[in-house]
């Protein structure tokens, strides 16, 4: 009988299960990208089996997404037997099979996501050597019951995203052995940055590191209640879903392993028509294609210095992974298109050097700096100790279109989680701490007659300042090389001084000794050649 996991547990759990592959000796990429495609069969077998219990019938072959025989339930009970009456040794070579057609299912599927599914499996070897493996594998995924779950209602009042809280928690546990550090961004910051951008029905959405695809996911899932909620027909509606699947979400993701991860995430939202590509942002050609294209961006791109040197077509060349996406991002937004973009302080005061200096230049006087939203030490733990900060940015429609004129800073001390490795919620469960407050507090809403625009709220600029929140001018903020930390400009400094954790400070130090180190590996190439 399927057991529905405790949510507090529900990460542990899978944690457990997916190291059952430990026993295969396989390489930790490996496990994760396994473990995933069997959650991903498991979870996919009950949503079939609702929808033909909904349906009264068994769907056809070429209506599975997934086929017949290798549906999860079929095989699960006893993979060696099934796979002996299938005429295949043991469940070792039905699974290598399994993988092989499944990597060709959009030829033999009219389902919406068979391409997908292709996407999946294509270019997986099958690792694992040892059935037993599969067997205990098999067993303890079938004793989950993954739909259950999802329908269950927690933390805020909103749906528990089983895939999405099942990689929150393995991606802590591999990312603690620094595995896929930079893949995840925090659903509850997420949700928030969603909100102040409010990405409306028919506009582009996208993100150019997209990792397991939170944001696409999340945004996706915005813009649909935004439809569901029009009093139209419903036939319009369904329209405007499908254009919303097929046209309007954009995302890419540079690991091959994650961005299945993230087409996972898609297909469990039915959508496999969403523009996921496994590519790199960061390229000439991404430059080109990009181009001028996207109403919003929502984004958290890797941080910390490139493996290589970058000969796209940036104007500002430098070895750091948060200024190139920022330029790229400045470069993808359409006219009129704006941006909610988590970023490393460093880039938002380094006067030291002259590349962020002019990156920064060109954000504040080229564009239109809406908002700064500097969030604590350890927000991103156990990936990252890196001080960080939302910027909340537009893009201007024309040469007489508005700059930044002043700029919004809110200065988030909890998040109503800890700031420890575990990252648990607080005693006040039911809250997001200050990020709530600063969403109420948030002094724009979006006018889209015309061009979007940033609209403030009310005229009196004092009614959006607090203890936490304060304005900075044009004018103060050119005369200090274009700061943009929240710090620099709030009148409660004796309030705002913060005492850096040890381990914050260290992370910074082995930052600043990388960046200074390859300087130097570069200096000495120079100098040989």
């Amino acid at each position: 009988m399927a057991t529905t996991p405790d949510f507090n547990q529900f990460g542990k759990d899978l944690w457990e299960i997916a190291n059952i592959l430990r026993d295969d000796a396989v390489h930790a990429t490996d496990r994760l990208e396994i473990f995933s495609l069997f959650l991903f069969l498991k979870l996919w077998d009950e949503i079939a089996l609702l929808e033909e219990e909904n349906l009264n019938k068994e769907l056809s072959e070429s209506e599975q997404l997934i086929p017949v025989k290798y549906r999860f339930h079929k095989w699960a009970d006893d993979p060696d037997g099934y796979a002996k009456s299938l005429g295949f040794s043991d469940s070792i070579q039905f699974c290598k099979q399994m993988f092989i057609d499944l990597a060709e299912r959009e030829t033999h599927s009219t389902h919406p996501s068979a391409r997908d599914v292709t996407r999946l499996f294509k270019d997986t070897v099958f690792p694992l050597r040892y059935a037993p493996t599969v067997r205990n594998l098999a067993s303890k995924l079938k004793e989950l019951n993954l739909l259950d779950v999802m329908s269950r209602k927690v933390g805020l009042g909103e749906r528990f995203d089983v895939f999405g809280t099942a990689y929150e928690q393995l991606l802590q546990q591999f990312g603690q052995d620094k595995e896929f550090a930079e893949y995840f961004t925090p659903r509850h910051i997420v949700d928030r940055m969603i909100q102040i951008i409010d990405p409306d029905i028919g506009e582009t959405i996208y993100d150019p590191a997209c990792g397991t695809g939170g944001f696409i996911v999340r945004a996706f899932t915005y813009v649909l209640e935004k439809i569901e909620r029009k009093l139209i027909a419903a036939d319009q509606k369904e329209t405007m879903i499908r254009q919303l699947k097929k046209e309007h979400l954009f995302g890419v993701e540079h690991s091959p392993l994650v961005f299945k991860l993230a087409l996972m995430n898609m297909i469990r939202h039915k959508d496999g028509s969403s523009q996921l590509q496994n590519d790199d942002s960061l390229s000439s050609k991404a430059q080109d294609i990009h181009k001028n294209k996207y109403d919003v961006i929502l984004a958290n791109p890797p941080f910390g210095q490139t493996k290589q040197e970058r000969l796209a077509q940036f104007e500002y060349h430098i070895k750091l992974y948060e200024a190139l996406f920022l330029q790229h991002m400045m470069n993808a937004l359409r006219p009129g298109g704006r941006a909610a973009v988590v970023l490393k302080e460093g880039l938002l005061f380094d006067s030291n050097r002259k590349m962020l200096r002019e990156i920064r230049r060109k954000l504040v006087e080229k564009f239109e700096v809406l908002a700064v939203i500097s969030l604590p030490n350890g927000v991103f733990n156990p990936y990252s100790g890196a001080k960080t900060s939302i910027v909340v940015f537009r893009k201007p429609l024309g040469e007489d279109d508005v700059r930044t004129s002043k700029v919004w800073f809110y200065r988030v001390e909890s998040d109503g989680r800890d700031l420890g490795a575990t990252r648990r919620p607080l005693p006040d469960f039911d809250t997001d701490g200050d990020l709530e407050h600063m969403v109420s507090l948030f002094p724009y809403t979006w006018r889209h007659d015309g061009g979007v625009r940033a609209i403030l709220k009310a005229d009196d600029l004092k009614k959006f300042e607090s203890e936490k929140s304060w304005w900075a001018t044009i004018e103060q903020i050119c005369a200090t090389d274009h700061n943009l930390t929240a710090g620099c400009y709030c009148p409660h400094q004796a309030k705002a001084v913060e005492h850096e954790k040890p381990e914050v400070l260290i992370n910074r130090l082995l930052e600043l000794e990388e960046e200074i180190t390859d300087d130097l590996h570069q200096l000495l190439a120079g100098i040989r050649n």
